[in-house]
């Protein structure tokens, strides 16, 4: 069983504020189909993957373990960064 910081105790100071426990912000990055990979600001890259879902999965899991923030979107369409010709 655990119980919740008062906050009065965060505001004093005395626990870190969740904002501060985050280590990165991880997305995927989509190359086009059967390719997608996740990467994290932290310096954290995953395995390139078939399914853009494995890839979310990466992510989501990587946020889980290291205290990374999801970006916002969460999938970026690398295709559409390139600049045109």
């Amino acid at each position: 069983m655990s119980v919740a910081a008062p906050i009065d105790v965060i505001d004093a100071g005395i626990l870190p504020r969740p904002d501060v426990l985050s280590q990165g912000v991880v997305a995927v990055h989509n190359y086009g189909f059967g390719h997608s990979t996740a990467a994290c600001s932290c310096g954290w890259t995953g395995r390139r993957r078939y399914l853009k879902a494995a890839a979310e999965q990466d992510a989501w899991l990587h946020s889980m373990h290291e205290k990374c923030e999801i970006a916002v979107p969460f999938v970026i369409p690398v295709a559409a960064l390139r600049p045109s010709a």
